[in-house]
C-alpha cells in the first residue's frame, strides 16, 4: 500500500528478511519516479509538447529549462520569459511544466532524429558526436583557473550532506555545482543521473551562470558521455565523478578542453583529461 506523501518518496509496505532474525513487515521509503511533460509556450499562445521525462519530482522548473538548454533549444536565460504550472518549490503540478519562451526560440522536433521520451536510466545514449556539442556551444572551454586537490576530494561528502532524498531512500542520484573554493551553489537529486545534471544546468541558465570559470560539477555516479555533453553545453570546466568514466566521455573532455576527474573517493582520484586545473 502506498502513502500519498511526501512527493519525492513514498512509503511501501514490504517484508524484510534477515537469516538471523527472520522475516518481518516493514514500511520502506521508495524514491518516486513519474513522467514530466515539458511544454513550450509562445507569447502568441502557441504551445508544443517537447518531451516526456521520467524523473523524480523535485526542481522540475530547473529540469525543464536545463533539458531545453542541453538539447540546444534554448540559448540562454533571456529566452525564458516565465515558468508556469509549478508550485513554490518548483515542482510541477499534475506532472506538467510550461516554459514560456521568446519568439526567437524556434525548432523542429523532427530535426533531432530521436523520440523525445527520455528514460531515467539511459539519458541521451547514442546521440551524435563530440563535434555536435562544439557546434551547439560555439566555443571551447578556455578557463585556466585551478582547484586544490584536497578541496576536490571534499566535494562528494559536501554534496552528500545536501542529499535529503538519498538520506531517506538510498536510491537516487545527485549532482552538485560548486565553486573552486568548494562552496556549494546548488545540489539536485533525481532517479536519473542526467536529470540531476539538467537540474543543475537549469539553475545555471536561470541564474546567468553559464560558462562560469569558477564552477565544478560533482556527480554521484559514473562519468558517462551524457554527463560530459551536458557539462560542456553549460561551459563547466571541471567535472568530478565518484565512479568510472567511459571512453567517449574522456574523448569529449580532451577535445573540448574540460578537466575530467573520476573515482573521487576517500583520499584518491584519477584525472583523465587536462590535469593542469588541479593543484597538488
Amino acid at each position: 500500500m502506498q502513502d500519498s506523501k511526501p512527493k519525492s518518496f513514498h512509503f511501501f509496505e514490504t517484508v524484510k528478511y534477515n537469516k538471523t532474525t527472520g522475516a518481518e513487515n516493514f514500511k520502506d521509503r521508495i524514491t518516486v519516479e513519474e513522467p514530466l511533460e515539458v511544454r513550450i509556450r509562445y507569447r502568441n499562445g502557441g504551445e508544443k509538447t517537447v518531451s516526456v521525462i521520467m524523473r523524480t519530482p523535485t526542481m522540475d522548473n530547473y529540469l525543464a529549462v536545463g533539458f531545453l538548454y542541453s538539447e540546444g533549444i534554448l540559448k540562454g536565460h533571456n529566452q525564458v520569459l516565465s515558468i508556469s504550472n509549478v508550485n513554490s518549490e518548483g515542482t510541477a503540478i499534475d506532472n506538467i511544466v510550461v516554459v514560456e519562451v521568446a519568439d526567437d526560440v524556434q525548432f523542429d522536433l523532427s530535426e533531432y532524429g530521436r523520440n523525445f521520451v527520455v528514460n531515467s536510466s539511459c539519458g541521451i545514449c547514442g546521440k551524435s558526436s563530440i563535434n555536435d556539442i562544439f557546434v551547439k556551444t560555439g566555443r571551447l572551454i578556455r578557463s585556466t583557473k585551478t582547484i586544490d586537490a584536497i578541496t576536490l576530494l571534499k566535494l562528494p561528502e559536501l554534496m552528500r550532506k545536501e542529499q535529503k532524498i538519498f538520506g531517506e531512500t538510498g536510491g537516487i542520484h545527485a549532482a552538485g555545482l560548486f565553486d573552486l573554493k568548494g562552496d556549494v551553489k546548488v545540489v539536485a537529486e533525481d532517479i536519473g543521473r542526467h536529470n540531476a545534471v539538467d537540474k543543475i544546468i537549469g539553475y545555471m541558465v536561470m541564474n546567468n551562470l553559464l560558462f562560469s570559470d569558477d564552477s565544478v560539477l560533482q556527480v554521484s555516479g559514473r562519468g558517462g558521455f551524457e554527463i560530459l555533453q551536458k557539462a560542456a553545453m553549460a561551459g563547466i570546466p571541471v567535472v568530478s565523478c565518484v565512479s568510472a568514466p567511459s571512453t567517449l566521455a574522456i574523448d569529449t573532455a580532451v577535445s573540448l578542453n574540460m578537466t575530467l576527474v573520476c573515482f573521487v573517493r576517500g583520499e584518491r582520484f584519477n584525472i583523465y583529461a587536462h590535469p593542469y586545473r588541479i593543484r597538488f
